[in-house]
């Protein structure tokens, strides 16, 4: 399968730092897989998809070296925090998706189905005629994404995508990342969210010290985590919790 993004030995340093924030990197994104990106705050995994994405240094600033090769005709990146990434120009939810086609100055029609059909993905369209500013988080995550869906990425990376959000809107988000893979598209989350992350992912890597650790099946990189280590020492029985907060409601129940 051809590779959507192919990095080869890529390190990454931003503007004015010391050290490098990615290095020896190679890593490849097809479409049809949801790869999910871990590790500790700091180890690089957010600067990885902003390299792997193109916005890093085109929009960020700083150097790369190595090889790097983004054959995607379009890349789309959500932040943790939807409220920066609203246009601020749009009184419905239905204008801030169809904002981003219509600046490309799609025909009407056009622009009109993309917005439909991204609210449709992300199950939105009972929001179409709300005031963006007064939705939830989660309503405005998912509202966030499909803006970023409605310009048709075939990379769509979103970095720590739930950190805002409750556990009911959290497994919203994440139930619908599946689906946007199998449209074609691959899907990268960087998030250290690993209970809801091994639930979708078909690919994962972990990232210490700007370098990739280990990559592959989720259940070989994920299970890992000192919270399952924790809990099969215990006695507890599986699933054994793969993060803090789940080891915690386990602990609590």
């Amino acid at each position: 399968m051809t590779a959507l993004v192919a990095l080869e030995r890529v390190g990454f340093t931003y503007p004015g730092a010391a050290r490098a924030a990615l290095s020896d990197v190679s890593l490849e994104l097809a479409a049809g897989e949801v790869l999910v990106v871990t590790g500790e705050t700091g180890a690089g995994a957010s600067t990885l998809l902003l390299v792997a994405t193109g916005f890093a240094p085109r929009v960020v600033g700083g150097r790369l070296t190595g090889g790097r090769h983004i054959a995607a005709r379009r890349c789309g990146v959500v932040f943790a925090r939807p409220w920066t990434q609203l246009t601020g120009l749009c009184s419905t939810v239905q204008d801030e998706i169809a904002f981003g086609p219509a600046s490309y100055g799609l025909p009407r029609q056009a622009v009109l189905d993309a917005a439909a059909r991204a609210m449709r993905e992300l199950r939105v369209e009972h929001l179409a005629g709300r005031e963006p500013s007064q939705l939830s988080g989660g309503e405005l995550q998912r509202v966030v994404v499909a803006a970023a869906l409605a310009l048709d990425p075939e990379v769509l990376a979103l970095d720590d995508p739930a950190a805002e959000l409750d556990p009911e809107a959290a497994d919203a988000l994440y139930d619908v990342l599946p689906a946007i893979a199998a449209s074609g598209k691959a899907v990268v989350v960087a998030t250290p969210d690993l209970e809801r992350a091994a639930r979708v992912a078909t690919r994962a890597v972990k990232v210490e010290g700007g370098r990739i650790a280990t990559s592959g099946a989720p259940a070989a990189v994920l299970e890992g985590t000192e919270p399952s280590l924790l809990a099969r020492a215990a006695g507890c029985p599986p699933p054994w919790p793969l993060d803090v907060p789940a080891l915690v409601g386990r602990v609590r129940r």
